[in-house]
């Protein structure tokens, strides 16, 4: 059967719920990027602040090493004993590596005016090393082993003051580092804190405007059950049949569609049998829910051709209805009760079956859905019953009922409901309502609707039913 179902929500709530999730969506993306900025940022301070970290220590390490060979220096003159001493190339890669390290953090941070202070620890660590070192391991009685001493003291004592101006600058470069980096830690708090603050406004208003919308729509169905319950009770007895059926409707916020079923006495031995399923959602598909069981029972008093019935509904129905999407999947069927003849007509509707026995076979459809032209034309069929025969009639919310895991049951596996179903006709609907539930995981995403007739001519009359045939579904 053609889908007859349109969005779930009122149709004047879906641009206000577009507009709250593209808000929504925007937010969230804003936030995405704002946090990525101010963790770029974050982590940049971060990076630099343990950079300038690094470089005082690799500073202290410089002043350690130099202070370090002095001692030693001072150690192998006093006393003579060469283990005082490092040996001289081993000594000066230590010194270099330790500067090389430090200009190239230095350089990393970007800091040009340190590449003269390097210079000057190079400088002064070299003047030390020949002026100083170099002589008195050589030569440490010489008579001018105090006055290089002294000197020696002199250009450590330079070096410790270059690296103490240069300590300083690293340590106010640290400061500045540290406030802009607890700045953005402000921003990032400050920007947290707004986002919370927009997003809970959105929620609010979202959830406000999401709590009318189902006020509304619970008020619309409140007002679609009791039509439909309505439409569904009245139902005539027809002569030579027992007649089931079933009503179910789909989740909570699913709006209520337009599926009819009517059964009408129309004389001493015919009766009007139609299920229907209209288009569109909520107060409206009721309303139409309502023209087209009246105008189908008003159509059928005066004609017993369901196809004639058809395409003179049809006409009637593009002529009354001005919504151009609007249509109708339908089957009207009329029941000789004196020949057990089913005579019908089915514009687009494929949930009809009959069971004979275990035997099931499809209906065929006869017809286009009716509302779509006025030169639609529309066949019957005469479907000779025996007792024990039963026919079942249901909306797609059957053929178009979906498993837990997404899949569609389709016509074939309806049919295969169909025919495990008990044999009474009100047993065999709430049968397939509560297997279409179960199927489901308990939850319907569309309205059903079901009549199960059974031919029961004879028990009328007072004698034994027929027995069926064995199992087998037909095509």
């Amino acid at each position: 059967m053609m889908s007859a179902k349109r969005t779930f929500l009122p149709q004047r709530g879906v641009p206000g719920v577009a507009l709250l999730g593209t808000l929504v969506l925007a937010i969230v993306i804003a936030a995405i990027l704002i946090s990525l900025r101010i963790y770029t940022g974050l982590d940049s301070a971060a990076r630099v602040e343990r950079s300038l970290v690094t470089a005082q220590q690799q500073l202290d390490d410089v002043v350690l090493i130099q202070l370090d060979q002095e001692a030693g220096l001072r150690g192998y003159v006093a006393s003579g004993a060469s283990f005082f001493l490092d040996d001289e190339a081993a000594g000066h890669r230590r010194f270099s590596d330790a500067v090389d390290a430090f200009g190239m953090t230095t350089t990393d941070l970007g800091i040009r005016e340190m590449q003269a202070s390097v210079a000057e620890l190079r400088s002064l660590h070299a003047t030390w090393e020949h002026d100083v070192a170099a002589p008195l391991r050589t030569h440490p009685r010489d008579r001018n082993a105090l006055m290089r001493q002294t000197l020696g003291k002199v250009l450590t004592d330079q070096l410790r003051a270059n690296t103490s101006r240069v300590h300083l600058l690293l340590e106010q470069r640290l400061e500045g580092v540290q406030r802009e980096l607890r700045r953005r830690i402000d921003e990032a708090l400050a920007g947290g804190l707004a986002f919370v603050l927009v997003f809970s406004i959105i929620a609010f208003v979202f959830l406000s405007v999401r709590a009318k919308m189902v006020s509304v729509l619970n008020r619309e169905r409140s007002i679609i059950d009791t039509l439909q319950t309505a439409f569904r009770t009245d139902l005539d007895a027809l002569p030579g049949t027992r007649i089931g059926t079933a009503y179910t409707s789909a989740d909570e916020d699913a709006a209520v569609g337009g599926d009819l079923f009517d059964v009408r006495r129309l004389d001493a031995r015919h009766g009007l049998i139609v299920i229907a399923d209209i288009s569109g959602k909520g107060v409206e598909a009721a309303v139409n829910t309502a023209f087209v069981k009246y105008s189908i029972r008003t159509l059928a008093l005066v004609e017993r051709d369901p196809a004639v019935i058809l395409g003179r509904f049809n006409q009637l129905f593009l002529n009354t209805v001005k919504d151009p999407n609007l249509f109708v999947v339908a089957f009207v069927g009329m029941f000789d009760s004196e020949q057990a003849v089913l005579t019908y007509a089915s514009a687009g509707h494929s949930g009809a079956w009959q069971r004979r026995g275990r035997v099931v076979e499809a209906l065929e459809v006869t017809g286009p859905v009716v509302g779509l032209d006025a030169s639609f034309g529309y066949q019957s069929r005469a479907l000779a019953l025996q007792d024990g025969d039963l026919i079942v009639l249901a909306t797609d919310g059957l053929t178009e009922a979906r498993t837990e895991s997404g899949e569609m049951l389709d016509g074939a596996g309806a049919a295969l409901l169909v025919q495990a179903a008990p044999a009474d006709p009100q047993g065999c609907a709430d049968s397939l309502i509560a297997t279409v539930r179960r199927m489901g995981g308990g939850a319907l995403h569309d309205d059903l609707a079901l009549i199960a007739i059974a031919i029961d001519a004879r028990r009328e009359a007072g004698l034994p039913a027929q027995h069926g045939e064995p199992a087998s579904v037909g095509a």
